[in-house]
């Protein structure tokens, strides 16, 4: 009888093990992050998409109308990849805030040239320089009753700012930035050589601190 008792012991506390080792493979993590990369596609767009699938790692291209149209082999390889795409205006012009319309049409431009170069619409847009505080609000009640999702970011790495950048300074924004945002992360990259040149390392620091890299979807909140 002892040692039957001992072998169920034995035996529930196997199953025990295999049940927890299982269920850790397959739990979700707790930090997600999602990189954000703008003003796009550029001749930088393939190597930015092969370095993300080698990480195998998520992300959300929000493009421009001219840049579609001027390369849109990127598009869809973007597409053809399943990373997000989401719309970011007609030129990055300033102009796209000049009437409470003129947000509305510029994504609706966007869309149709994003649509008839793949056949897929989006949800998701990015007004350029962020909607605070260049959305007014009619110009944002336009855009939502439309059924567009304004998605800013809350990790800016400032890889944008000027012409020459600092891969050491950008990699330390990135780190306080996450410190402060926590996750969800939205993070702020854009489509040009100096950050495809420092992907590796900031997808580094991602898989180092244990974030979880997706696609934004119309459902994310931060």
């Amino acid at each position: 009888m002892k040692l039957s008792k001992r072998l169920l012991f034995f035996a529930l506390t196997a199953a025990i093990l295999i049940f927890s080792a299982v269920m850790g493979e397959s739990a979700p993590r707790d930090k997600i992050a999602y990189i954000t990369i703008d003003d796009g596609p550029t001749l930088n767009t393939p190597r930015i998409i092969d370095t993300l699938k080698a990480h195998n790692a998520g992300a959300t291209f929000f493009v421009l109308k001219e840049r579609i149209e001027m390369y849109p082999d990127s598009i869809r390889k973007m597409e053809n990849e399943g990373f997000a795409i989401g719309l970011h205006g007609v030129s990055h012009s300033e102009a796209i805030y000049a009437t409470p319309t003129s947000p509305l049409s510029e994504m609706n431009e966007t869309g149709e040239a994003l649509y008839r170069l793949i056949g897929r619409r989006t949800r998701l847009v990015r007004t350029p320089y962020g909607s605070v505080p260049n959305l007014t609000d009619r110009q944002r009640q336009l855009l939502e009753a439309a059924g567009y999702k304004i998605m800013d970011w809350n990790v800016d790495p400032r890889d944008s700012i000027g012409k020459t950048v600092d891969r050491n300074t950008v990699l330390r924004n990135l780190k306080a930035g996450l410190d402060k945002a926590g996750s969800p992360a939205v993070i702020l990259l854009h489509d040009r050589k100096s950050t495809a040149d420092a992907l590796e390392e900031i997808l580094a620091i991602l898989e180092a601190e244990g974030y979880e890299l997706k696609n934004l979807t119309l459902g994310v909140e931060f």
